[in-house]
Parts: C-alpha cells; structure tokens; sequence
C-alpha cells in the first residue's frame, strides 16, 4: 500500500485540483500523502485499485451503489491534516457542486483517480489502466463518470468515449464533469 500512496502522492504533485485541495509550500508533500492515502483507502475498501504491469500507473474508481465508507481515522486525516481549516469550506462547496451534478445520473462506476508517473507517459500504462476501467464498466453495465480540471485531459477523455454534461468553476479552479456510457 505504501508503494501505491507514494505513486499517487507524485502524481497529485501535478494536478492543479490537489494543491486547490490541500494547498501548497510548507507541510504540502505530507497533506498530499494524506489525499493519497484518502483515495486508495477509499478505492480499495470498495475493490477498485489496480497498478498497469509496469506499476508505473494506477487508477481508482467504485461504483456509486452500495459504496463502502472510507475508514473513519483516514477520513479525519483528511479533513484536519490534508485539508485543514482554511481550505474546509472551499474544498466542501466544490465537492458539492460536483456530487450535485453527478447525483443528476443513475448508479454508475466513479473514477477517483487515473494517471501514470510522469517516466510512463506516453507508454501503453494509461491504455491499460483504461482498458480495466471500460471492463468493469461492462461487466457492471454501469456509465464511468470522470472530472477534470486539466483541460487537455478533457480532450483526452473525450477522444475515447466520454461526454461533457457539466462545469464547474469555484475560486477560479474549473472542473469539467464527464460520462462514458458502458459498450
């Protein structure tokens, strides 16, 4: 598990949404292992962590019906450690906006997290990862819901597959919402 949490930490490090969550300059590496911490838990309690071959990526997703809760030490790590006081109400009203958007849909696989160390872009790993996804999204019969802040990543979801039915902007950070129907 500690392997996957320092994965998962190194890529936060380049993705704009985690420092909006858990901020950044002193203490930031700790709040972000937190996070990390926070997601796999919460992907592993519900049987969604999987490493491509070359662990040198990884995706978390679970399926929004009959959700396992995250530990609760884990989940109050992540409010006063990873998040803190300062960032609680910002971090909150984003969270809402998006799960009031994806509450719009029926049961579904969420997607927490997908991505790859930045010596693995470029690799078959993302594909991997998204071809077990795209599994268990067939295999459950359930749409896969994304979001986003990066836009590039947008283009990228929507090449295979994925629709934007949403945006979400709150303190400048926007978070594009997608859905790929299951094939």
């Amino acid at each position: 598990m500690r392997k996957k949490i320092q994965m998962v930490k190194r890529i936060l490090e380049q993705i704009p949404s985690s420092e909006f969550t858990v901020g950044s300059g002193w203490g930031a590496c700790r709040r972000r292992r937190v996070l990390a911490h926070y997601l796999i838990d919460e992907a592993t309690q519900n049987d969604g962590v999987y490493m491509d071959q070359s662990e040198q990526g990884i995706i978390l997703f679970y399926p929004s019906v009959n959700k396992k809760p995250v530990c609760w030490k884990v989940k109050l790590m992540m409010i006063f450690i990873a998040i803190g006081p300062f960032r609680i109400t910002r971090v909150l009203r984003r969270k809402s906006k998006v799960e009031a958007m994806r509450s719009q849909y029926p049961p579904h696989i969420y997607c927490s997290f997908l991505g790859v160390l930045p010596k693995a872009r470029g690799t078959q790993a993302i594909l991997e990862l998204r071809d077990i996804l795209f599994q268990k999204s067939r295999e459950l019969q359930l749409p896969v819901m994304v979001e986003t802040v990066i836009p590039k990543n947008k283009r990228i979801y929507e090449r295979i597959g994925f629709k934007t039915y949403a945006e979400v902007e709150i303190e400048g950070l926007v978070t594009y919402c997608l859905i790929r129907e299951w094939k």
